[in-house]
């Protein structure tokens, strides 16, 4: 009799432990699957909800294949070939314009490198880089899935979701380039923000290093007319680039309100 009651304890106690342990496993498997479809439905739809929905990410720690700059160096003509046909690819297929960048200068590398990566030449992924303009989210969207089709993403930063202080918005990239194994870094720009990085916020940024210049010159700390002024600068810089962001914000309404209605 004791043997039974054992025996039956024993399964109790046995179906109690299935019982608990079963179903948080099946509901947290259901639950990642389906956040997971959203999500990348989500990131790929092509409109403003995708483009802000892209996950600033590190794939993987960003090195290159070696830590010494003559190398890297000796590499950067074939990744910078390589990554052209990449982009001409990329915009014959999107309606959108590239433009590559000439080889990072060698001075320029080596102080990056003293100044910035402790000195660590495996840590410079910007020797080969480009950026890719759209005149409109559809088409920038198109432009990131092909990148991300036919290259290794290393690490994103969406800029469009978590903008810099000044208001500026893109998606940063560092890509591994399937031939070459160098890490590139891409830029993808909305145009109308690209012309105000280009143009008035570059001359903002050229006011403000030669008021700090100045400063600087005269062993002195910034005196209240040039921190009024240096803010005076970004603030109109940062209203330029919300304005140009909220003729996109409204572009892709008026896409969604068309839509809707065919």
């Amino acid at each position: 009799m004791n043997r039974i009651l054992r025996t039956f304890f024993i399964f109790l106690l046995l179906l109690s432990t299935r019982s608990a342990f079963a179903q948080p496993i099946h509901h947290e498997q259901s639950n990642t699957k389906d956040n997971g479809s959203y999500a990348a439905k989500l990131a790929f739809s092509k409109n403003l909800d995708g483009l802000t929905a892209i996950q600033s990410v590190q794939y993987q720690v960003p090195r290159q294949t070696s830590a010494n700059l003559d190398t890297l160096y000796s590499q950067a003509n074939n990744a910078q070939q390589e990554l052209a046909q990449l982009l001409e690819m990329i915009t014959s297929q999107s309606q959108t314009q590239s433009k590559l960048a000439e080889i990072k200068s060698r001075e320029r590398a080596e102080a990056k490198v003293h100044n910035k990566l402790n000195n660590d030449a495996s840590q410079l992924t910007d020797i080969v880089r480009a950026s890719i303009v759209s005149d409109d989210i559809h088409n920038l969207m198109q432009a990131f899935e092909i990148l991300k089709n036919d290259s290794q993403l290393i690490q994103v930063k969406n800029r469009f979701a978590n903008p810099k202080e000044s208001g500026y918005r893109d998606l940063n990239l560092l890509v591994k380039l399937p031939k070459s194994q160098m890490i590139a870094e891409v830029q993808l720009h909305l145009a109308d923000i690209a012309e105000i990085k280009s143009g008035a916020e570059h001359q903002v940024y050229e006011q403000v290093q030669s008021i700090q210049a100045s400063a600087m010159q005269q062993q002195r700390s910034l005196n209240d007319i040039e921190t009024a002024k240096i803010t005076q600068l970004r603030q109109e810089s940062h209203k330029l680039y919300h304005k140009a962001w909220l003729r996109y914000k409204r572009s892709d309404q008026a896409n969604i309100i068309t839509a809707a209605a065919a």
